[in-house]
């Protein structure tokens, strides 16, 4: 496949580009409308960290800068990229609504760079279609999608990044344009900076193995410069704002051992089968194949869940860190599947017979994926509504009961800030990192209510569950009211309880 036809459409493709479109509409619609009907009309998000999103992009938009209380510069954000955008489409519309259409948008297009890639590494048409589909139907990518959060958005870079990177290690040179996707990507998310890395190694690899010239080093070189040069403007304001190169959520959120978490391995291999069992093998099989034909596919694909086990990154939320791989591990597992019909279709007998109906295994296949569709719908209603009820409502309680302007401390800063618009101390450390240490001290509590005390906090709201003994200091803290869930299906607790605070 040329590099004309790789940036270009040919007619044959606008039937099946169409189809996953309207596809991926459908499956949008179907999870939009369950949370309508649970919710009475209210609509959401599915998880709090959106509205911390949104709470930095109102702030940029308004000219407050990258801070979430306004005129505080903090380098709270993981997807600085995301924030910048939702900034533009907020005097378009108020969130989530706007938020969601865009993660939406950006749900959509990362079909598109399924169909591509998988176009890319197969030359045939139906399994760069199948790819999409499985996609299009998977549950969890869907929640993405109408999430707010910048996981399609990452997924869908990371894709074009991978593609137009293939296409370079052909040619033997690099294109600015394939830097900037890069760059983007990790813009996007702070993985995106091992995937460049991953993507500069194999590139390096290639040139090693080919005989490599001065020219071509040099070119490499610019690259890599040009990808600095994108990101380290974040990376320098990250550094003056917290002391650390990267945000402060991969301080508070990541503790690196050289002992990886294999719970953690444990769980990405479940998402993985339940994102489809009928492909597993295929997958496995698919990673080995590619390894040689598109190394970082394969490796990002195989070995992004063995980074996070070493950080210990935690696996809630339905395997949110994990979602951006669904795209990668389809077309790992289509490749695998393509591979072995081909292999089936130079024998004769029965199985021949059978490969040769590959519309009904294709149907059976995307069906692998679409049956987990509608109980994925049920909790990302269910997650909206939880979000609503304890973390939007605790921002509209804070409106009604607490005079303007008095400084709240948060373990979840989301939507109770952004609804309320108080100024807030974060007791997890997303953007107070004074607290992250704190909180791996023995003396945890009593540090953060000396913190607090310095802070002139007034209210406390968080989970008792998280911090046990501060819930127990009735000689600071007085609990005045509280929300508990019916059903807890997101979040990290039942029960969210504000305090007033007297020190």
């Amino acid at each position: 496949m040329s590099e004309g036809d790789l940036l270009g459409w040919q007619r044959e493709d606008w039937p099946w580009l169409l189809g996953l479109l309207l596809l991926g509409s459908l499956t949008l619609a179907l999870f939009a409308l369950s949370a309508d009907r649970f919710t009475a009309g209210q609509g959401g998000v599915p998880l709090d960290d959106a509205w911390i999103h949104f709470q930095f992009a109102r702030n940029l938009a308004r000219g407050d800068g990258l801070s979430f209380n306004p005129g505080r510069p903090t380098s709270g954000s993981t997807a600085p990229l995301w924030t910048f955008l939702l900034a533009a489409v907020y005097p378009l519309g108020g969130f989530p609504i706007a938020g969601q259409v865009l993660s939406g948008l950006c749900f959509l297009l990362t079909l598109v760079a399924t169909y591509r890639l998988g176009w890319r590494l197969t030359g045939e048409r139906w399994a760069a279609g199948l790819t999409g589909a499985v996609v299009a139907v998977n549950g969890r990518m869907v929640w993405a999608g109408l999430s707010a959060l910048e996981t399609c958005l990452f997924a869908w870079l990371s894709l074009w990044a991978i593609a137009a990177h293939l296409t370079d290690r052909a040619t033997g040179r690099y294109r600015s344009g394939t830097v900037v996707l890069f760059g983007l990507a990790a813009l996007s998310r702070p993985e995106g900076y091992l995937l460049f890395a991953l993507a500069g190694a194999d590139f390096l690899y290639s040139l090693w193995r080919g005989g490599c010239s001065a020219r071509l080093v040099l070119r490499l070189f610019l690259a890599a410069s040009l990808f600095v040069a994108i990101v380290v403007p974040y990376l320098l304001f990250s550094w003056y704002t917290s002391g650390h190169l990267l945000p402060n959520t991969y301080h508070a959120k990541a503790t690196v051992t050289w002992r990886p978490d294999w719970d953690f391995v444990s769980l990405a291999a479940r998402y993985l089968i339940l994102d489809n069992p009928l492909l597993l093998p295929c997958f496995v099989l698919g990673v080995g194949l590619l390894f040689s034909q598109a190394p970082v596919l394969s490796l990002w694909s195989g070995g992004l869940p063995l980074v996070y086990a070493f950080l210990h990154a935690i696996p809630y939320q339905h395997g949110r860190y994990l979602m951006p791989l669904i795209p990668c591990n389809a077309i790992v597992g289509v490749v695998g599947l393509w591979r072995m019909r081909r292999w089936l279709l130079r024998r004769r007998g029965r199985w021949r017979d059978l490969v040769g109906r590959f519309g009904v295994i294709g149907v059976v296949v995307v069906a692998g994926t679409a049956w987990r569709l509608p109980e994925m719908a049920r909790l990302y209603a269910w997650n909206v509504d939880n979000i609503n009820q304890m973390h939007v409502g605790l921002g509209h309680w804070v409106v009604e009961h607490v005079p303007a302007g008095a400084v709240l401390a948060l373990n979840d800063i989301g939507a109770i800030t952004y609804v309320s618009e108080h100024p807030v101390v974060d007791l997890a450390g997303l953007i107070t990192p004074e607290v992250i240490p704190i909180l791996r001290h023995p003396d945890r509590d009593a540090l953060l209510i000396d913190l607090m005390a310095e802070r002139d906090v007034e209210y406390v709201i968080i989970f008792p569950n998280w911090f046990p003994g501060l819930a127990e200091r009735d000689d600071v803290l007085t609990p005045i009211h509280q929300v508990t869930l019916e059903r807890r299906t997101i979040g990290g607790g039942e029960r969210m309880v504000v305090y007033q605070a007297h020190w």
